[in-house]
């Protein structure tokens, strides 16, 4: 996947393939981040790789989805069909809050640079932009306020930190 920023900087390479859809051959020697349905009919029939894997979660579907497997997954990919569609914001911070995921959560999508900062407070730490020219513009906007009012996924409320 390319123009991926993860933990705060642009990263040139990432192992990880999409699998897009049934039609896409997953591969046996890079991990894959399987569409939820796709992924549960791959893990009942036993025909995994041993790779890591990952899923990808469209705006339909809910976190709570992923509560029976989210030990097994390195990586959940948060779907963004529009960038006015706020639902992956929840589902980021169900995921890091409520089901206490540690592993990677990424945005793939339409999102928009200026959404970034307010992605990761929510606790997704990796974004796949559409071309460099917005990895560029999203990796500038990461830190856009050094410090918030309101609590996230890292940080206390202001007027706790007193």
């Amino acid at each position: 996947m390319q123009n991926l920023i993860k933990n705060g900087a642009l990263q040139p390479d990432d192992a990880w393939v999409l699998i897009v859809d049934e039609a896409t051959t997953a591969p046996t020697d890079a991990p894959a981040i399987w569409p939820l349905q796709q992924y549960l009919v791959q893990r009942q029939s036993g025909q995994l790789s041993g790779q890591p894997h990952g899923v990808w979660l469209n705006e339909e579907q809910m976190v709570d989805e992923l509560a029976e497997v989210l030990d097994e997954l390195a990586l959940v990919a948060l779907h963004f069909p529009k960038f006015a569609d706020g639902r992956s914001f929840s589902k980021a911070r169900l995921l890091r809050e409520r089901l206490s995921f540690t592993g990677e959560i990424r945005a793939v999508g339409d999102f928009l640079p200026d959404q970034v900062d307010y992605l990761a407070r929510c606790g997704v730490d990796a974004f796949a932009c559409r071309n460099e020219q917005e990895a560029n513009t999203a990796l500038s906007m990461l830190d856009t306020f050094s410090v918030h009012y309101q609590s996230d996924t890292h940080q206390t409320p202001l007027f706790q930190q007193r």
